[in-house]
């Protein structure tokens, strides 16, 4: 797949996956709703630290990594303007990183039920079928991409260069690709 048409399919498949409304455009209330999610699924009480730890990682990644994709300055982030706005991310690695870390680090925390500081593939399915509606198939191709050293769990470090490569790379044998699963061209 060329350089170009890699990142094209990964903003692509991104927007689908992330944009559960299907109103056209992803906006803050869509990040609400992430939360939402999550929240229900690892039976997070509203107000208590690791509901609002990970309220507050998923509101700053709305505010530095898609809100400043809003172009026309309406509120909300068009299709047009995340594919856009996707593609640059690559441009801007080390700031892509400074938003990213922390939120790995929450993802981690707040999917990490047995409490050993990674994500097993139960773990990792709970998390990513509740943040973002990936089918069985998907979660087996995006956990074994995420895995690098084969252990059987994904590190804090092992998610957050692949949310990194995802969002940034071209190279079409760097791991991370296939963070939501399989791309279709």
């Amino acid at each position: 797949m060329p350089e170009e048409s890699i990142i094209h399919s990964k903003a692509q498949h991104y927007y689908n996956v992330f944009h559960h409304e299907r109103d056209g455009w992803v906006s803050e209330t869509d990040v609400y709703a992430w939360v939402g999610r999550t929240t229900r699924e690892f039976k997070l009480t509203p107000g208590t630290a690791p509901a609002d730890a990970l309220q507050r990682s998923l509101l700053e990644y709305w505010k530095r990594l898609f809100a400043p994709m809003d172009t026309d300055g309406d509120g909300v982030v068009s299709r047009d303007e995340f594919l856009t706005g996707f593609v640059s991310l690559g441009d801007k690695p080390d700031d892509y990183a400074r938003i990213v870390t922390p939120s790995a680090k929450v993802f981690v925390a707040t999917a990490d039920v047995d409490g050993d500081g990674e994500l097993d593939k139960s773990e990792f399915k709970r998390l990513f079928q509740s943040s973002f509606a990936l089918s069985d198939e998907d979660i087996d191709v995006s956990f074994a991409d995420i895995d690098a050293d084969s252990s059987g769990s994904i590190s804090t470090d092992e998610l957050r260069a692949a949310i990194r490569v995802f969002h940034s790379s071209t190279d079409p044998n760097d791991r991370g690709h296939r963070l939501l699963g399989a791309l279709r061209s």
